[in-house]
């Protein structure tokens, strides 16, 4: 009977064990597969991130082959077939951890850039033994202005002699404070000034007025310093007073070094008398402009000391004198002509200074630009200078050089958008934005307007088509 009930005990401990042990096995079942599951979710996660990346990576090739083609770069679409307004590619070659192996398909619609070009990138992964993970993006581009603020230092925005002024108008609705009717005026509270630099007091307005906008590179207002009867708002705004509603902190710049164009021209040594561009006889290049290698340019003494530049003709000077050299100069009653529908763009390393009657084009600054071509790092300085009553109308763009505007007398003035490294603003300086600049896209980059992930399959199918090659 003891055997029995002991065998009956056993039996029962091994049956208690064997249970025990299947729900051990099945815990430790249950919780490898959840391990597996999660680990199998953190892959995909890893390559998900990993497929935008590579989306990106699809679409900054993309953007860099449209702004080649911006500069007229004929290698911008080598390696892309191209069709009509289109072009696309597939960049393989992709490796990635445990084995996985990448792709990227790149559709460019309208890449002759006839329009805003449109951009669709889909990136596929492929794991080890797995599915592939795929991301699509879709990315609308436009053209950017380098002109879109008024007033732009890269580094130091000095104002000094306490009554510079700063506003805005439009050339496209006529000369600045021109009447539009119905008592109002082409004269705006939008002007802008700014620095980039994140250095304290970068930008000193003093006590001169900037009617509109403010922007400085610091984190806080610590990038600007105002003195008791600066201003910064609207007009009408008293002496004193800043809208810090109108003050953009950390503003920050990209301007590229310029280059010159390397098109063939002509060379007509230096101009100091009365002079007609284009000469009789001169042949444009293969764009329509007109090319002129200078010596360099100085006007002085009557008014009939002049350059001008003919109607319905686009002209490109291409100063030669050396980095450090006066190589233009405009002073007394001579002046620089731009005759209506006639376009003027100078390039320079040379010292620059404007005097005289300046600049005349018909109230239209897109009409001149004054360009220089002074690389950044490179040894020297490049000084800029409209001094005494010189009108200047035109767009400066001299992201590695000083800009200083030396006083406006009676009836000088600045028109249109300034960038350098660096620009001083004193005496009686009065600094009128031109508003039509910021849709003079002209030559610039694209930028990207939107940008979506395509994730459901409704989304998707409208650009399967288009990126399944």
């Amino acid at each position: 009977m003891k055997t029995n009930s002991l065998s009956r005990e056993r039996g029962s401990i091994l049956l208690v064990a064997l249970i025990f042990s299947l729900i051990i096995a099945i815990s430790l079942g249950s919780f490898i597969n959840l391990g597996q599951a999660n680990m199998r979710l953190s892959n995909r996660a890893f390559y998900a991130n990993s497929a935008v990346n590579l989306a990106e990576t699809g679409l900054e090739q993309a953007m860099w082959s449209i702004n080649k083609a911006v500069d007229s770069d004929p290698a911008a679409w080598t390696g892309w077939t191209v069709s009509g307004n289109n072009a696309w590619r597939n960049f393989t070659g992709f490796t990635f951890d445990a084995n996985s192996t990448g792709n990227v398909r790149v559709y460019v619609q309208n890449h002759t850039l006839g329009v805003a070009p449109v951009i669709i990138a889909r990136s596929s992964i492929t794991p080890y033994r797995s599915s592939a993970v795929e991301k699509w993006i879709l990315v609308k581009l436009s053209k950017r202005s380098q002109f879109a603020n008024g007033l732009v230092a890269k580094n130091t925005l000095t104002f000094s002699g306490g009554n510079a002024e700063v506003d805005s108008y439009d050339s496209r609705l006529g000369p600045y404070d021109a009447p539009l009717g119905g008592g109002l005026t082409n004269k705006y509270d939008r002007g802008s000034a700014g620095s980039a630099s994140i250095t304290v007091s970068s930008f000193s307005l003093s006590n001169s007025k900037i009617y509109g906008y403010a922007a400085i590179g610091t984190s806080d207002y610590s990038g600007l310093s105002v003195g008791p009867n600066g201003v910064v708002g609207a007009f009408g705004a008293a002496a004193g007073s800043i809208d810090y509603g109108r003050i953009t902190t950390d503003f920050t710049t990209n301007f590229p070094d310029q280059t010159t164009p390397t098109t063939f021209g002509y060379s007509i040594g230096s101009i100091n008398s009365a002079t007609t561009l284009p000469r009789f006889g001169d042949l444009p290049a293969a764009d329509g402009k007109f090319y002129y290698n200078v010596s360099g340019i100085s006007l002085s003494g009557a008014p009939s000391k002049k350059l001008d530049i003919s109607p319905l003709t686009k002209v490109v000077i291409r100063i030669t004198a050396a980095p450090g050299s006066s190589g233009v100069s405009v002073t007394g009653n001579a002046s620089i002509n731009v005759l209506a529908t006639g376009k003027l763009e100078m390039y320079a390393e040379c010292d620059v200074d404007i005097g005289g009657r300046g600049i005349a084009n018909a109230n239209d600054p897109e009409a001149f630009y004054l360009r220089s071509s002074k690389a950044s790092g490179s040894a020297g300085t490049q000084d800029i200078r409209i001094s005494g009553n010189g009108q200047l109308s035109a767009v400066v763009y001299a992201p590695n050089s000083d800009v200083t505007m030396n006083g406006g007398g009676s009836s000088g003035a600045v028109y249109g958008s300034v960038i350098a490294d660096n620009i001083t603003v004193t005496g009686g300086s009065v600094f009128h934005y031109d508003e039509a600049l910021s849709a003079a896209t002209s030559g610039n980059p694209f930028g990207i307007a939107s940008w979506n992930e395509l994730t459901t399959a409704s989304q998707r199918s409208t650009y399967s088509g288009l990126v399944s090659f």
